[in-house]
C-alpha cells in the first residue's frame, strides 16, 4: 500500500528527467550547420538560400580576374603612351636646337636616332598578356577591345556584367601593316607659319602599306634647311596633340575599369559576409539551445534528488 502511494510522487520527477535527457540528446546530436527544420519546405528554403549565395563567389572570382587583366592592360597602355609622349617631346626639342646657327645637325640627328630606338623599345614593351594597344603587327589592324567595367546585382541576386569598349585605333602609335594606322608612322602634311609646305612622318616601321609618295621621315643632315626643320617641328606638334588625346582616352577607360574593380570586390565581399553571418547565427542559436537544455536537466534533476532523500527518510521512520 505504501509503495502504491509513493509511486506517483516519484513518477513525475523521473519522467521530467527522462524528457530532459532526451531533449539534451536530440540537441547534442543535431547538426549545427543548419537549424532543425520543422517541415521539408523549411529544409529546402534554408539550403536554397545558402547554395544561391555560395556559388555566387565562383563567377565573381572569374569576373574579378577578368577585371584585373583589364586594369593591367589599360595601365600598361597608359604608361607606354606617357613614356612615348615624353620621348617625342624631347625629339622636338632637339629639332628646335638644330635651328641654331652653327648647330651640329648630324650630331643632333644621332641623338634623334637613339631616341627613336628608345621609342620603339618602349612601344614594344607596352604589351600585357600579348595585348599591345600601341602597336599593330604585320597583317593586323586596330581592333575594338571589350573590357569588364563593373558588375551589378539584381534583387534576385542575378549578376549583370557591364562592359566598356575601347577602339585601339585611337592609341596605335606604330603599325607594321598600314603606316596610316599609327600616329608615329603616318605622315602629317600642311604648311608652316611661313607658308612652307611639309609632309613628314617620325618613324619608319617597314610597314607593308607605306606612307604616301612624297612623305619624308624626320631626320637631319648637314644639308637640312631651316624651313625643313620648321616643317618637322610643325609635324611633331600635330603628333603630340594626337598622342595627348590618345592618353586621355586610355586614362578614361582605365578609370572606368579600375572603379568597377572596387565595386566587384564590394559585391563579392558582401556575398561572403552574408554567408558567414548566416552560419555564425545558426551556430550561436544551437549553442544557446544546448545550454538551455543542460540547465533544464540540472533543474529537473533537483526534485528527483529531493524525492529520493524524502523517501529514504520516510522508510527509516
Amino acid at each position: 500500500m505504501s509503495s502504491d502511494w509513493l509511486t506517483p510522487s516519484l513518477a513525475n520527477p523521473a519522467s521530467m528527467a527522462r524528457a530532459s535527457a532526451s531533449a539534451l540528446e536530440r540537441t547534442t546530436r543535431q547538426p549545427v550547420a543548419a537549424p532543425a527544420p520543422e517541415t521539408v519546405a523549411d529544409t529546402a528554403a534554408y539550403w536554397s538560400i545558402s547554395t544561391t549565395m555560395r556559388p555566387g563567389s565562383l563567377p565573381m572570382g572569374s569576373v574579378q580576374e577578368a577585371n584585373d587583366i583589364a586594369v593591367a592592360v589599360t595601365d600598361t597602355a597608359a604608361l607606354g603612351l606617357e613614356q612615348a609622349t615624353d620621348i617625342v617631346a624631347r625629339i622636338q626639342q632637339k629639332l628646335v636646337l638644330a635651328k641654331a646657327v652653327g648647330a651640329d645637325r648630324e650630331g643632333i640627328n644621332a641623338d634623334i636616332s637613339q631616341m627613336k630606338a628608345d621609342l620603339g623599345a618602349s612601344i614594344d614593351e607596352s604589351a600585357f598578356n600579348g595585348d599591345n594597344w600601341l602597336k599593330v603587327e604585320s597583317g593586323g589592324r586596330p581592333k575594338v577591345a571589350s573590357l569588364i567595367a563593373s558588375v551589378t546585382t539584381g534583387e534576385d541576386r542575378s549578376l549583370s556584367i557591364n562592359m566598356v569598349d575601347f577602339d585601339t585605333a585611337r592609341s596605335t602609335l606604330v603599325s607594321r601593316q598600314d603606316a596610316r594606322d599609327g600616329t608615329l608612322t603616318r605622315a602629317y602634311a600642311g604648311s608652316t607659319l611661313g607658308g612652307v609646305p611639309y609632309n613628314y612622318f617620325l618613324m619608319d616601321a617597314g610597314s607593308r602599306e607605306p606612307v604616301e609618295a612624297g612623305a619624308r621621315e624626320i631626320r637631319l643632315d648637314s644639308r637640312t634647311t631651316s624651313d625643313e626643320i620648321d616643317g618637322m617641328i610643325s609635324s611633331l606638334n600635330r603628333v603630340l596633340i594626337d598622342m595627348v588625346g590618345a592618353s586621355a582616352d586610355v586614362n578614361t577607360t582605365r578609370n572606368q575599369v579600375t572603379g568597377g574593380g572596387l565595386g566587384i570586390q564590394a559585391i563579392q565581399g558582401a556575398s561572403e559576409l552574408g554567408v558567414s553571418r548566416m552560419v555564425d547565427s545558426e551556430l550561436s542559436e544551437q549553442g544557446v539551445r544546448l545550454m538551455a537544455e543542460r540547465v533544464q536537466e540540472q533543474l529537473q534533476s533537483s526534485p528527483l534528488n529531493m524525492a529520493n532523500v524524502s523517501m529514504t527518510a520516510w522508510l527509516k521512520i
